[in-house]
Protein backbone atom coordinates (compact mmCIF):
# COMPACT_ATOMS: atom_id res chain seq x y z
CA UNK A 1 0.00 0.00 0.00
CA UNK A 2 0.90 3.44 -0.89
CA UNK A 3 0.76 6.67 1.31
CA UNK A 4 0.86 9.74 -0.78
CA UNK A 5 1.58 12.54 1.30
CA UNK A 6 0.91 15.91 0.33
CA UNK A 7 1.45 19.38 1.38
CA UNK A 8 -1.67 21.84 1.20
CA UNK A 9 0.25 25.80 1.82
CA UNK A 10 -1.50 27.44 4.20
CA UNK A 11 -3.46 24.70 5.71
CA UNK A 12 -1.39 21.64 6.54
CA UNK A 13 -0.40 17.82 4.68
CA UNK A 14 -2.92 15.40 3.10
CA UNK A 15 -2.45 11.85 2.98
CA UNK A 16 -3.90 9.83 0.67
CA UNK A 17 -4.63 6.14 -0.02
CA UNK A 18 -5.97 3.50 -2.91
CA UNK A 19 -8.17 1.03 -1.06
CA UNK A 20 -8.34 -2.25 -2.20
CA UNK A 21 -12.08 -1.35 -3.35
CA UNK A 22 -10.58 0.92 -5.51
CA UNK A 23 -11.84 3.99 -3.30
CA UNK A 24 -9.12 6.98 -2.33
CA UNK A 25 -9.35 8.22 1.05
CA UNK A 26 -7.47 10.73 2.86
CA UNK A 27 -6.65 12.79 6.23
CA UNK A 28 -6.11 15.95 6.50
CA UNK A 29 -4.09 17.46 9.22
CA UNK A 30 -4.08 20.84 9.48
CA UNK A 31 -1.83 23.33 10.97
CA UNK A 32 -3.96 24.02 13.43
CA UNK A 33 -3.57 20.22 14.73
CA UNK A 34 -7.33 19.03 13.38
CA UNK A 35 -8.04 15.83 11.72
CA UNK A 36 -10.00 15.70 8.83
CA UNK A 37 -10.93 12.03 7.25
CA UNK A 38 -11.89 12.41 3.74
CA UNK A 39 -13.76 9.84 0.99
CA UNK A 40 -13.01 11.13 -2.85
CA UNK A 41 -15.73 10.58 -5.18
CA UNK A 42 -15.08 7.13 -7.30
CA UNK A 43 -15.11 9.12 -10.71
CA UNK A 44 -12.77 12.30 -9.72
CA UNK A 45 -9.77 11.98 -7.04
CA UNK A 46 -10.18 15.80 -6.63
CA UNK A 47 -13.61 15.91 -5.41
CA UNK A 48 -14.81 15.45 -2.05
CA UNK A 49 -17.45 12.96 -1.30
CA UNK A 50 -17.82 12.92 2.52
CA UNK A 51 -15.72 14.37 5.43
CA UNK A 52 -15.48 14.06 9.07
CA UNK A 53 -13.98 16.35 11.47
CA UNK A 54 -12.09 14.68 14.22
CA UNK A 55 -10.79 16.60 17.37
CA UNK A 56 -7.13 15.57 18.32
CA UNK A 57 -8.63 13.16 21.17
CA UNK A 58 -10.97 11.86 18.11
CA UNK A 59 -8.06 11.81 15.54
CA UNK A 60 -5.87 9.27 18.50
CA UNK A 61 -8.81 6.93 19.33
CA UNK A 62 -9.48 6.28 15.52
CA UNK A 63 -5.86 5.84 15.47
CA UNK A 64 -5.60 3.33 18.25
CA UNK A 65 -8.85 1.39 17.07
CA UNK A 66 -7.41 1.33 13.49
CA UNK A 67 -3.74 -0.04 14.59
CA UNK A 68 -2.33 -0.17 18.21
CA UNK A 69 1.15 0.72 16.87
CA UNK A 70 -0.10 4.20 15.88
CA UNK A 71 0.01 5.19 19.73
CA UNK A 72 3.49 4.54 19.76
CA UNK A 73 4.11 7.19 17.00
CA UNK A 74 2.19 9.97 18.47
CA UNK A 75 5.01 9.60 21.46
CA UNK A 76 8.02 11.62 19.80
CA UNK A 77 5.16 14.52 19.41
CA UNK A 78 4.54 14.64 22.83
CA UNK A 79 8.50 14.43 23.68
CA UNK A 80 8.84 17.48 21.43
CA UNK A 81 6.14 19.52 23.52
CA UNK A 82 7.46 18.03 26.88
CA UNK A 83 11.04 18.76 26.93
CA UNK A 84 11.46 16.83 30.17
CA UNK A 85 9.77 13.77 28.81
CA UNK A 86 12.28 10.71 26.98
CA UNK A 87 10.82 7.66 24.81
CA UNK A 88 13.12 5.04 24.44
CA UNK A 89 13.10 1.34 23.47
CA UNK A 90 14.67 -0.65 25.95
CA UNK A 91 15.77 -4.75 24.92
CA UNK A 92 15.30 -7.32 27.28
CA UNK A 93 18.57 -8.88 26.62
CA UNK A 94 19.93 -11.98 27.45
CA UNK A 95 21.54 -11.13 30.39
CA UNK A 96 18.90 -9.38 32.07
CA UNK A 97 17.79 -10.48 35.16
CA UNK A 98 13.80 -9.33 33.95
CA UNK A 99 14.06 -11.89 31.21
CA UNK A 100 10.65 -14.05 32.48
CA UNK A 101 10.05 -11.55 34.94
CA UNK A 102 6.17 -9.71 34.56
CA UNK A 103 6.38 -5.96 33.25
CA UNK A 104 5.17 -4.98 36.98
CA UNK A 105 8.20 -6.92 38.33
CA UNK A 106 10.67 -4.89 36.18
CA UNK A 107 9.47 -1.44 36.42
CA UNK A 108 8.87 -2.01 40.47
CA UNK A 109 10.22 0.77 42.66
CA UNK A 110 11.33 2.62 39.45
CA UNK A 111 10.32 6.34 39.31
CA UNK A 112 9.22 8.53 36.70
CA UNK A 113 8.99 5.87 33.77
CA UNK A 114 5.96 3.81 32.17
CA UNK A 115 5.56 1.56 29.91
CA UNK A 116 3.43 1.92 27.00
CA UNK A 117 4.36 -0.82 24.96
CA UNK A 118 5.79 -4.14 24.71
CA UNK A 119 7.80 -5.31 21.63
CA UNK A 120 7.38 -9.49 20.98
CA UNK A 121 8.02 -11.59 17.80
CA UNK A 122 7.38 -9.12 15.61
CA UNK A 123 3.94 -8.05 18.16
CA UNK A 124 3.32 -5.59 20.12
CA UNK A 125 1.29 -5.07 23.10
CA UNK A 126 -0.03 -1.36 23.88
CA UNK A 127 -0.04 -0.48 27.47
CA UNK A 128 0.33 -3.66 28.82
CA UNK A 129 -0.56 -4.61 32.31
CA UNK A 130 1.77 -5.23 35.32
CA UNK A 131 0.94 -9.08 34.84
CA UNK A 132 2.70 -9.32 31.25
CA UNK A 133 5.54 -11.76 31.02
CA UNK A 134 8.71 -10.24 29.24
CA UNK A 135 11.10 -12.64 27.59
CA UNK A 136 14.72 -12.34 26.26
CA UNK A 137 14.40 -10.56 22.77
CA UNK A 138 11.30 -8.67 23.84
CA UNK A 139 12.11 -4.88 24.06
CA UNK A 140 9.70 -2.30 26.02
CA UNK A 141 8.66 0.93 24.80
CA UNK A 142 9.11 3.71 27.66
CA UNK A 143 8.38 7.14 28.16
CA UNK A 144 9.21 9.36 31.19
CA UNK A 145 11.82 11.41 33.19
CA UNK A 146 15.52 10.66 31.64
CA UNK A 147 16.29 9.27 34.86
CA UNK A 148 13.67 6.75 35.49
CA UNK A 149 14.45 5.65 31.71
CA UNK A 150 17.75 5.54 32.18
CA UNK A 151 17.28 3.67 35.99
CA UNK A 152 14.68 1.23 34.02
CA UNK A 153 17.40 0.49 30.84
CA UNK A 154 20.31 0.17 33.26
CA UNK A 155 18.58 -2.11 35.35
CA UNK A 156 17.12 -4.14 32.17
CA UNK A 157 20.46 -4.65 30.33
CA UNK A 158 23.01 -4.94 32.50
CA UNK A 159 26.47 -4.78 32.25
CA UNK A 160 28.02 -8.18 30.90
CA UNK A 161 29.63 -9.69 33.87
Amino acid sequence: MQIERVPLPGIGVSYTLHTTQGRLLGVVCHRSGRRELVLYAPDDPDTVQRSLVLTDVEAREVAELLHPVATIEHVPDLERRAASLTVATVPVTAVSPYAGSTVGEAVAGVRGVTVIAVLSDGRSTTAPEPGHRIAHGDALVVAGTPDGVGALSRRLTPDDP
